[in-house]
């Protein structure tokens, strides 16, 4: 007999408060990170980029989008995009509903990846959309 799937289900206040500071500790590592990157690059432009990034923070995500760069952090800056709308998403309520079928997102799968916004099924159907388009 097959174990029954585990329910979907709302989180927690105390499991949203811990997703929250984990994505607060995750944030503050990748910009962390992102600096350190740039900081052992010795261009120019590098510098100038580091030093918006130390005086304006966030509000320079898109400078250091459209410097050369970001292809050194592609990544990082990609996963620090993924934190700010999961952030959002605790604020405004809606955090770990699918975005496409509505249902509860399973909490385990919320604790590995705390800024998916696809259940595990919906997710599968995603990429596989996308893999036809492509």
């Amino acid at each position: 007999m097959e174990p029954e799937p585990k329910k979907r289900r709302p989180l927690q206040k105390e499991e949203i408060d811990q997703i929250r500071a984990n994505l607060l500790k995750r944030e503050e590592e990748l910009w962390k990170e992102i600096l350190q990157d740039l900081e052992n690059d010795t261009n120019k432009a590098h510098k100038e980029v580091i030093d918006i990034l130390r005086e304006y923070g966030d509000m320079a995500l898109d400078e250091l989008r459209e410097s050369t760069a970001i292809s050194l952090i592609e990544v990082k800056y990609d996963e620090l995009k993924n934190i700010e709308k999961a952030l959002d998403r605790i604020d405004s309520g809606e955090y770990g509903r699918c975005l496409d079928c509505g249902r509860w997102i399973n909490p385990a799968r919320l604790e590995a990846l705390p800024y998916a916004i696809r259940c595990r099924r919906c997710q599968s159907a995603y990429e596989k959309s996308v893999q036809f388009i492509e």
